[in-house]
Parts: structure tokens; sequence; C-alpha cells
């Protein structure tokens, strides 16, 4: 029986109307928000916004309601992978449960890659995660349809600011898991007035240079893993030297790729295909995402040490699979492109991938189809060296071009010097002492902001 509440502020909104949704068999509230893809140009392409609203088991629910920004990613779309997380969770208790596709996610502006097609054969889930042939064409025929200048975190915070007041909430909550708590840090530095909590789960902040931790954060799950068959006798009996077991499987596959059967390209028939080093590693990392699927970790790197890929490949393909269909790619990479990469310096990977299973494999093939990484040569070198370059070359028209027309004046050589050397002191002497007179008074110095609370203007 459903409890018959009174519609809070947002649901009476008339954004929304009476709808259903899969998995839930009450009514919730949808409705449609649109933005535009170049929000300084309202002529620009319009993007709609899904929009959906959980009530509350409240029958008074409080005024300001728990919005979920993302799972992560970046690149899920929200209406698929977050209604059964906030319909059946202690989210609804209080508060009615908001739920926005971002743009780039859903409809028309999905920011989807053909290489990404979860469909596709299984033997197409055992190569490279970033394959550059396939980045390169999608990142052509999303082109034709976007720009993707304009799928940054900053932009989405702003519609997500623009959803908030057309649905009249004065202030809301924020969950965010990865991805999603970066899109609330930037939340709270921009419009903070309108936040009354925020939950981090898996905290990702500007600083957090994506993908440069994954190796390190791989590691430390599959530590924590064997640490706790350790812990389990009935683990512990059964596999007493799963750490070994890896190291042997990982140090087999770098001396040569092993050859499996999987589905082939298009009847299904078996076809051999090399499991590398490479997607092996990275066929594990995905499975620690996983509850259910990390505890088969330790029988399934058990069997492959004994030589038997055949339950790996299978779980991997199936972890693939998954994890293909649940993120548009265009997105992600519009993201990553645009805010982290730019800011991974290449000589740091070695260092914060050393010692780990996975290696500097994830971060160079993700690096290597960044389109938007900046030229090499635009450094703080670079910029220093232009500058004094620039100085010298204005010095040098300065101190010979200036005399020069003095003594075009009638003026000999010396006097030009000398006349030229009395003018420039006197210029100093009167604007030195002018800043000097109007500099502020002296203050406190203010602690230097972390990396993590530059504005959001700043990416």
């Amino acid at each position: 029986m459903t409890t018959l509440t009174t519609p809070s502020i947002g649901q009476s909104s008339s954004l929304l109307s009476p709808c259903r949704v899969p998995g839930i068999a009450d009514e919730v509230r949808c409705g449609t928000f649109t933005v535009h893809e170049n929000r300084a140009d309202r002529a620009s392409r319009p993007i709609p916004l899904k929009v959906i609203v959980l009530p509350s088991r409240n029958a008074k629910p409080r005024p300001d309601p728990l919005i979920l920004v993302s799972p992560g990613g970046p690149g899920t779309t929200n209406s698929e992978s977050l209604i059964g997380r906030g319909w059946n969770s202690w989210m609804r208790d209080d508060r009615d449960v908001v739920i926005v596709d971002l743009r780039g996610t859903s409809g028309p502006s999905r920011l989807d890659c053909d290489f990404a097609d979860p469909r596709a054969p299984d033997a197409a889930f055992l190569g490279p995660l970033f394959p550059p042939e396939g980045i390169a064409r999608c990142k052509a025929a999303l082109e034709k349809k976007a720009d993707l200048r304009f799928y940054t975190t900053p932009v989405i915070v702003e519609d997500l600011e623009d959803v908030r007041r057309a649905l009249g909430y004065d202030r809301v909550n924020l969950w965010g898991v990865s991805w999603g708590t970066r899109v609330e840090y930037l939340w709270l530095k921009m419009h903070p007035e309108h936040l009354r909590s925020v939950i981090l789960e898996g905290s990702a902040p500007v600083s957090f240079l994506n993908p440069l931790p994954h190796a390190r954060n791989a590691q430390r799950a599959i530590d924590s893993l064997f640490a706790e068959c350790a812990r389990q006798p009935q683990c512990r009996a059964s596999f007493p030297n799963v750490r070994n077991e890896l190291d042997s499987v990982m140090a087999r596959l770098k001396r040569k790729p092993a050859m499996v059967r999987v589905a082939g390209k298009t009847d299904g028939e078996p076809t051999s295909v090399p499991l590398t080093w490479q997607t092996f590693a990275e066929g594990l990392r995905l499975m620690t995402y996983n509850v259910p699927r990390v505890q088969r970790v330790p029988l399934l790197v058990h069997r492959a040490a004994l030589g038997d890929y055949d339950d790996f490949v299978s779980a991997a393909i199936e972890s693939n699979r998954g994890i293909r269909g649940a993120i548009r790619f265009g997105f992600l990479l519009a993201i990553t492109c645009t805010e982290d990469i730019p800011r991974i310096d290449p000589r740091t990977i070695d260092h914060e991938t050393a010692g780990t299973y996975l290696g500097d494999s994830h971060v160079r093939e993700q690096m290597a189809v960044a389109p938007a990484t900046p030229n090499p040569l635009h450094r703080p070198a670079f910029y220093a060296t232009a500058f004094y370059a620039s100085s010298f070359l204005l010095g040098a028209i300065l101190f010979f071009g200036v005399p020069a027309a003095y003594v075009r004046m009638g003026f000999d050589s010396t006097e030009s010097y000398v006349l030229f050397a009395v003018i420039i002191n006197l210029h100093h002497f009167i604007v030195d002492g002018f800043i000097w007179r109007n500099r502020p008074k002296a203050k406190t110095p203010a602690p230097t902001a972390r990396h993590d609370e530059i504005p959001a203007i700043a990416l």
C-alpha cells in the first residue's frame, strides 16, 4: 500500500509530471529540463536533461532534497544506474531524491563510442580499453553533432544549479561517488549558499589526476583482498600462495601472451586471440570494482597460475562488457582530456605506478589518445623564455631607438643617451613612488590554497 504524501516543492514543479520508471511499481515524477550546449550562447544546440524525482517515504518530506550527482565514471547515465539505489535505500526516509541525467550521458546528446558497444562479440573485450583507432573514429563522429569543449565539470555544475532553481529548491543535499565527488567539490566552491550537506564516497577532488592513481589504487585493492583471504581459514587453505601466483602469471604473460579461445567477431564461432599482461591486468582491475566478482579473484588467479585462463577470460569479458555498457566513453574522454591528462607530468608516471601489477599501461594508453593534451612546448620554461626574449627585444628597441630619435631632433649622441637615462629614471621615481604611497596595508598572509581548492574556472 502506497502512503499518500504531501507533494514537496520539487514534486509540485510544472517541470514534472507523473510517470513510471523500470523497476519501480509506484508512480514517481519525471520531466525534461533544457540547457544550451554553449551556456553563453542561447542559440547553441539545446540539450534535454532527464529529471526524475523519487518521492520521500515521509508524508511530510523535508524541503531540502538529496540530489544523486553521479556514481562515478565519469560517463555513467544516472537514470540507468541510480534509480534502484535511490528508491530502495535510506535516502528517501525524510527527503525526496532527485536524479538528473548529465549532459552528454543520455538522449540525443549521448556521447557514446562504437568501440564500447556492449553488444559486440567477446573478442572485442580482450583488447585495449582505449584503442587508438576507435578513439579517433569516435572523436570524428562526435564532433559532427557536439562541441566537445562544453562537456566539462564546471559546466555540469551550472546545469545542475539551473535544475535546482527550476524545481524551486532553495538548499539541497548532494551525494556522489568517485568523479561525482569532483562535481560536489566544485559545486561547493561555485554555489555554497545553496548546499546544506555533501556526501562524498571515494573522494576524487581536483587534485586527483585521472587516471594516474589507478595503478596504485588497484594494487591497494588487490593487497586488501589477498590480506582478507589470508584472514579467512577456508580461503587461506585453498589459496595459500595467491600473491605469488599472481606474480607468476604476470611474469609469464610479460614473456609471452597466452592464446585463448573466445567468440569471434561476426558469427560467434570460437577464435584465438592473445591475452597480454596489460589485458589481464586491466581485467583484474575492473573485477575489483564489483563485490560478487572480486570474491572469485583468488580462484581465478589460482587457475590462471596453473595455465587455465578460461574462467578468468570469461569473467574479464563480462566485467569489461559491463563497464563499457555503463560508461559513455566520449563523455569520459571529454572530461579527462580537458581536466586531468594535461596536468599529468609524464616524469611522475614511473614513480606513481612502480611496484603495481597494472604498471604504467593504463595511464600511458589513455594519455596516448588524449586529443586535448597541450603542446609540450607550452610549459613554464616556454613561457619564461618567451617573456625574457620579448623583454630583451623591447629593451633593445628602447635603448637604441629612443636616443636615435633624439639625435634626429638635433641632440648629439652623448646628450641623447643622457636625456634617455634621465627620462627613464624620472619615470621610475614617479611611478614607483605612486605605487609605494598607495600600497595596501600589511596583512597576515592567508594560508596557501590547497590544490583541491582551485576555483572551478581554473579548469
